[in-house]
């Protein structure tokens, strides 16, 4: 793995925990039927946790995809320069 391959995988791992947080209080709330009346935090909790975890889903692919394409990109000897376009005649 790359030095930015697992930068995005670290990064990906951190966002877990508050997407997970904001995901659970949002649940909760959304289901809370207490004297208090939180429901509406649901509202707010719900959509931070899509966009954080979406983020972290990003990040994860990101850290998984760029090792597959970097492989597609080497020639049958091994090395690592450009291929030829597949439209151009050599």
């Amino acid at each position: 793995m790359t030095g930015s391959q697992i930068a995005a995988l670290i990064c990906a791992i951190l966002l877990l925990l508050p997407g997970g947080c904001f995901l659970f209080y949002g649940i909760f709330f959304a289901v809370d039927e207490t004297e208090y009346g939180l429901g509406f935090l649901a509202f707010v909790l719900l959509p931070i946790a899509a966009v954080i975890l979406t983020g972290a889903g990003l990040l994860f692919w990101a850290a998984f995809r760029l090792k597959v394409a970097r492989r597609m990109n080497r020639r049958d000897d091994g090395s690592h320069r450009a291929l030829p376009h597949p439209t151009r005649e050599n």
